[in-house]
């Protein structure tokens, strides 16, 4: 019987579709499942690029590294409609955009979405900061670096609040990205599946996750609690189930985006990134 490896990544909002699989409560038919846990969004990005996990969650971003290998789950494209998840730029302190521009830039990984996004939307900066793990981020925040492009805004202003630091939003993604695109819906983050599978198992597996992903909404108490629980081994972080189902339910509506739409934002993030050079060039986006 066909195997899949699974790179989950250990975030809740990109975690929680996978739970039920994982824990059970919904099985593939046809194909078995092997499951890894991921720590960080750069991990995942350099497994796919390596081939090591059949399905995993990479960065939007990195779709033109892989585009030959991987199929991109229609249902399963992390998409921002609004500011609520449109990666806010944050700062100790009040800065000008020519500060923003020579200051040292947090980010979690260089092939990363959010990253390319500052390059595409602010363009310079002074030195650029890799911190993969995203609460190892806001404390080296006005340390290590000076500007940190949160993608994960909840958890992050939980975070910072519990270790007592200020920050400011001095930018957003979101709004940037707004401007440019005409309202156009911003991709992020994306399920792949690898080529290898076949289009057949493809499509099983996409049928499959699908299961998945609405059991976990519908059964968000029994899921939080399993979440939270591979946060705090992969992550080493203890986060509050609140703010775990507040992320989530962030991530819900991202996930959840009609695909006419994330076609749309697709479309636009590929063409301008490789018009300005920031991004290879897209022959075709495969999705499923």
């Amino acid at each position: 019987m066909v195997t899949i490896r699974v790179g989950a990544l250990a975030d809740s909002g990109d975690l929680y579709p996978f739970i039920p699989l994982m824990e059970g409560k919904v099985r593939p038919e046809g194909f078995n499942l092997e499951f890894e846990v991921i720590p960080t969004v750069q991990d995942i990005n350099e497994a796919v690029l390596k081939k090591e996990v059949d399905v995993s969650v990479p960065s939007a971003a990195m779709y033109p590294y892989i585009q030959d290998d991987y199929y991109i789950l229609s249902n399963a494209v992390a998409t921002a409609v609004d500011g609520i998840t449109g990666m806010p730029i944050l700062a100790i302190k009040e800065m000008s955009e020519n500060e923003i521009k020579r200051s040292r830039l947090i980010v979690h990984g260089p092939n990363t979405t959010a990253f390319t996004l500052y390059k595409l939307l602010m363009g310079k900066y002074g030195r650029l900061v890799i911190i993969r793990r995203v609460l190892d981020e806001i404390k080296a925040l006005g340390k290590e670096g000076d500007v940190l492009v949160a993608v994960h805004e909840i958890k992050m202003m939980y975070a910072l609040k519990k270790l007592g630091i200020n920050v400011v939003r001095i930018g957003s993604m979101w709004d940037m990205w707004k401007a440019i695109s005409n309202n156009t819906p911003m991709p992020m983050g994306m399920v792949v599946i690898s080529k290898e599978v076949g289009k057949d198992f493809a499509l099983k597996f996409k049928e499959t996750y699908e299961k998945s992903k609405k059991y976990a909404e519908k059964h968000l108490d029994e899921i939080i609690p399993r979440d939270v629980q591979i946060m705090r081994e992969s992550q080493k972080a203890d986060l509050d189930e609140e703010i775990v189902r507040k992320t989530i339910w962030a991530d819900i509506q991202e996930y959840n985006v009609p695909v006419d739409e994330v076609r749309r934002g697709l479309e636009f993030f590929f063409k301008i990134s490789e018009e300005r050079g920031i991004l290879p060039r897209v022959k075709s986006i495969d999705l499923l």
